[in-house]
């Protein structure tokens, strides 16, 4: 059975793994984590792993997901205008 003590550190690593991740990337920290969960879910998946701890529950679901999170941000970094363009313009 795990102690508190064991439950906080558990936490904390996540963020401290959520946080190197930002040091490393920077202004790409979502498309970047997005592209990389997709990737371990893939892996995850055909890793026998058919199921996950997540609320959408299927590792290539979660997958696309995140694909489709990482791919929008960084056309939203790079060329802001692909997708912002359809907006009206005052």
């Amino acid at each position: 059975m795990k102690t508190k003590g064991d439950v906080y550190e558990g936490i904390a690593f996540t963020f401290c793994k959520c946080a190197t991740v930002a040091l490393l990337l920077g202004p790409f920290v979502l498309p970047g984590a997005a592209y990389l969960a997709a990737i371990f879910y893939v892996f995850a998946y055909f890793h026998q792993r058919k199921d996950t701890r997540c609320v959408l529950r299927y590792p290539l679901l979660i997958a696309a997901l995140w694909i489709v999170v990482g791919t929008v941000a960084l056309i939203l970094k790079l060329k802001p205008e692909w997708l912002l363009g359809w907006l009206p313009r005052r």
